[in-house]
Order: structure tokens, then C-alpha cells, then sequence
């Protein structure tokens, strides 16, 4: 991994709160480093006589993020709050939220604390996949300190928030010395630190290149490609897959969009034959778990993954916990069609799809190395609770997410494919013209040229491998409606959750 900081951009941000963003962004861009909504930076700055820290909101994208996505928080307000013994994370946030500058801005990051007491203007956070394929082992510690040496500390595993920053406060205190430049938080992510913007961003890059450096000495980087079999045709199954999204729809009592990703490096994992034992370890991090459920399921048994889903909550499910995941899988390693992924809308299924593939590199590392390790499940159970919920919001904002929509004449129907993304469908646009193609740019949009006839069956292949399958039709010819009628007969609107 290479600094990719460019002294030239840099000065032409004016200030160190777009500097910061600057930064931000480098980090945010690269997936290795962060994927959906993860990792977080900070700056301190003086203003008017007070220290004010500028750490990104909750929910920003690290890779899109500007200046106004910082939220300004009283520095010392939010410093104090280490010296409790204890605080939940619901008084956490209030907390800081009562510090901010500005009480109409975003919420802070949930790790505010965390960047407020490290002794450094610069702080970044992220979920490097290489750090966690050193860390996500079989003393993994050890391995650490024999990637990253005294350069970084190590902090075991503890929940995000005031649980964390205190034990990374403690270890900072105690064992920090000049050399240190950045701490590695087991089965979590890394921090680095600095005073100034290109140290504090170049030192996140060392550790994570030490990391890669490490894997690559031990045989641990590379990851063999290859399977026996052939790839599936393009298309291919299509009523099984509808019938396997309906099942997954059934399980989680909603409809949801379902994503097939049948590339070299999905059907080689799909296929390894130590991948029941592998994949049903546990997520890398706790916040995968959010996104993608703790374990995939392996094959298409949805009911016996349901039951054992709901197994394990009843088995490490809080008493009073405010709410609970559904037992519907979100990831499926099939020999046949790779990694499927499935989500509220397809922007959420392409999310599960991309932890997923990044929690792939990161195991079959981690394994080589020196045999994978996750954490244990009440551990990743609690984040799905204290994170999740998401659906639910956006179901309430997109009234037709998980629901999967072909369109004939698209071109011509176009208000009405922007009403349906806009309330969270899926649509397949059909149409002759090529201009189809490009009508939407969006997850949730399939354009694809074809002629009324037979080639509108590979079209609405093509669909279903996106999308999962079909659940209506607008438009088209009786010829259309005759090829969708298999596809539509296996849609989750039609079979009611048991």
C-alpha cells in the first residue's frame, strides 16, 4: 500500500478542517481500508480561545466526506468523560451530543471519546483488511507485534464506545512510547496518529503496509484462484434463484433484493473445500455482522439456517435487548452461482455482497497465516442488536424497497421507473433502444437493450441474476407476460411469511 498524498493538492485546501477531509478522503477512497460507512478521522483545532475537536459525523462517507460533514464538539466537555468508571452508549451519546457547537449538526461518531483523549491533532480510524487478516488469527496478538512491532499497540477486543475508549486510554497511558504511532484494536480495525495531516494519514499507511509485508513473507497474501467445474452460463437457474430469494424473503418476513456474483475469485471460495469450516467462524469484525449476519448460509436449506439463527438468539439475545435481527441469511455461498447477497434494496445487497468479499480475503489470510479466528457469538450478536435496525428505516422511507419491477418500454415509461426507485424498487428496464442502458444510474436500475421476442429471455435473465427474480410487470406483450409467469408465480409478495 502506497501514500498516495499529493503535497501540490493538499495546498490547495485552505485550512486544516478541509486538510482534514483531504485526508479523509484518501483513506475513504480505498476499500482495503474502508467499506460502507466505517472508519472515522478527527483534527483538534483552537477556535476562539477553546479546543474544539472535528471528528466526521455518524453516517458520513469517508470517501465523499467535505468539511461541513464534521461535527465540532467542546474538546475538554467531551475529555472528562474518561474519568467515569462506567457510561452505556445511549449516555455516551448525549453526552456529546451536549458538547457539540452546533446542537442542530449530525451525531458525533460513536468513537469521539476514543479520538478526544489520544494526545495527537490527527487521528484516523479505519477496518485495514490486512491488519485484521494479522489479527483474526490464532494468537493474533503475537502476531501483531511481530508485524507492527513497537510502532503499534494492542488493544483486545472491546464493544465500540466508552468500553473501548477506555481501554484504549489505559493501554495508550501505560505503554505508549515515542515510537508509537498507531494502535490495532483486535478483531476491530487500526488507529494511527500524528501532528500533522500527511503524518498522521502516512503513518496509517506504514502499519498497513507493514501488515501486507508480514502476510506476503509468511505465504499468507496470495490467495489461489481455481475450482473444478464450470462457470455458470450467464443466466442460468433462474427459477432456482427466484425460489431461493423467496425462501430468504419468507424467512426475514420482507421482500429482499438478492445480488449473484459469480466472478473467478466468489466461485473459488464458494467451492473451497475447507469452506464449512471456514465461513461458519464468524465475521471478521462486529460491523460486518450488521450488514451480513454472523454466518452465510452454505447451500439453500433457508429454513435449517432460520432455525439455527433463531437458536443462536434465543441462546445469547439480552433479556431487554430493544430489538432483534430476523433469521434470514444475507450471504450465500452456492457451488453453482458463488456469493449471493441479499438486502432491503440493492444498494444494501451490494453492500452484504462487498463485506463479503472483503471478509473472504481477509479469512483465506488469516487461515493461511496461521488458522482463522472470529470472535465469540454473544460478542457479534451484541453489535448486530446495538447497530441494526437499519431496515426498518429505510422500509419506512421506500415503501417498495426489496421488491423487483420489469419495466417494458422503459424509455418511454420513464417518470414511472423514477417513482418506482424513488419508493426503493428494483426495476429491469426493457426497451429497443440502447439509451436504456444509461437511464438510471443506480443499484436499483437494470437497463438492457432487446427486441420483443426470444431475446427478451436472456434479458430477463439478466434481471433475475441482479435482482434476484421478478414480483411485476408493467408493459410489455403477451409473449413478455408468458415468459415472466414462471418468475413471477416464486415472488415473496405472493407466499406470506409463515
Amino acid at each position: 500500500m502506497k501514500s498516495l498524498f499529493d503535497p501540490n493538492q493538499a495546498a490547495r485546501h485552505s485550512g486544516d478542517l478541509a486538510l482534514r477531509a483531504y485526508t479523509s478522503r484518501l483513506l475513504g477512497g480505498d476499500h482495503a481500508l474502508v467499506m460502507h460507512g466505517g472508519g472515522n478521522t478527527s483534527v483538534k483545532l483552537c477556535e476562539n480561545g477553546a479546543q474544539i475537536l472535528y471528528i466526521k459525523g455518524s453516517g458520513a462517507d469517508l470517501a465523499q466526506v467535505g468539511a461541513t460533514d464534521f461535527v465540532a464538539v467542546r474538546l475538554d466537555q467531551v475529555r472528562r468523560l474518561i474519568e467515569l468508571d462506567a457510561l452505556d452508549n445511549i449516555s455516551l451519546v448525549e453526552a456529546f451530543c451536549a458538547a457539540q457547537t452546533d446542537p442542530a449538526a449530525s451525531r458525533p461518531s460513536i468513537e469521539t471519546l476514543l479520538h478526544a483523549v489520544l494526545p495527537f491533532q490527527w487521528v484516523e480510524h479505519t477496518h485495514a483488511d490486512a491488519v485484521l487478516a494479522v489479527a483474526d488469527t490464532v494468537q493474533g496478538e503475537a502476531h501483531v507485534r511481530a508485524a507492527l512491532g513497537d510502532a503499534a499497540l494492542i488493544v483486545p477486543y472491546r464493544h465500540s464506545g466508552f468500553e473501548l475508549a477506555k481501554a484504549c486510554h489505559q493501554v495508550f497511558t501505560r505503554q505508549a512510547t515515542p515510537k508509537t504511532i498507531g494502535m490495532v484494536l483486535m478483531h476491530h480495525g487500526i488507529f494511527a496518529f500524528g501532528n500533522s495531516a500527511r503524518e498522521s494519514y502516512e503513518n496509517m499507511i506504514v502499519l498497513v503496509n507493514r501488515a501486507e509485508e508480514y502476510l506476503k513473507s509468511r505465504q499468507a497474501w496470495e490467495i489461489p484462484l481455481g475450482f473444478a467445474g464450470g462457470t455458470p452460463e450467464q443466466g442460468s437457474g433462474a427459477t432456482e434463484l427466484a425460489a431461493l430469494r423467496r425462501d430468504i424473503s419468507r424467512a426475514a418476513g420482507v421482500p429482499l433484493i438478492l445480488g449473484v456474483f459469480s466472478d473467478l475469485f466468489s466461485l473459488s471460495y464458494a467451492r473451497r473445500p475447507d469452506l464449512p469450516s471456514l465461513a461458519r467462524r464468524g465475521p471478521a469484525t462486529p460491523h460486518h455482522a450488521v450488514f451480513a449476519k454472523r454466518l452465510p448460509l452454505l447451500g439453500r436449506d433457508v429454513a435449517g439456517y432460520a432455525q439455527d439463527y433463531r437458536r443462536y438468539i434465543a441462546d445469547y439475545a439480552p433479556a431487554a435487548a430493544r430489538w432483534l435481527p430476523d433469521p434470514a441469511p444475507r450471504i450465500v455461498f452456492d457451488p453453482q452461482w458463488g456469493l449471493c447477497a441479499a438486502g432491503v434494496n440493492a444498494q444494501y445487497a451490494q453492500v452484504a455482497a462487498e463485506i463479503a468479499q472483503h471478509a473472504m480475503r481477509i479469512q483465506s489470510r488469516a487461515e493461511a497465516l496461521a488458522g482463522y479466528l472470529s470472535l465469540p457469538p454473544g460478542e457479534v450478536l451484541a453489535a448486530e442488536i446495538e447497530y441494526g435496525g437499519f431496515e426498518d428505516q429505510v422500509r419506512c422511507s421506500q415503501p417498495l424497497a426489496g421488491q423487483v419491477v420489469v419495466v417494458a418500454e422503459a424509455l418511454a415509461r420513464r417518470a414511472e421507473v423514477a417513482a418506482l426507485l424513488a419508493q426503493g424498487a428494483a426495476v429491469v428496464g426493457l426497451d429497443r433502444e440502447a439509451a436504456v442502458a444509461a437511464l438510471f444510474d443506480q443499484a436499483g436500475f437494470l437497463g438492457i437493450a432487446c427486441e420483443p421476442g426470444v431475446t427478451q429471455t436472456p434479458a430477463l435473465l439478466r434481471g433475475v441474476r441482479a435482482f434476484g427474480g421478478i414480483d411485476r410487470l408493467l408493459g410489455g406483450d403477451a409473449a413478455l407476460a408468458e415468459i415472466c409467469r414462471p418468475l413471477l408465480a416464486l415472488s415473496p409478495l405472493r407466499h406470506a411469511a409463515p
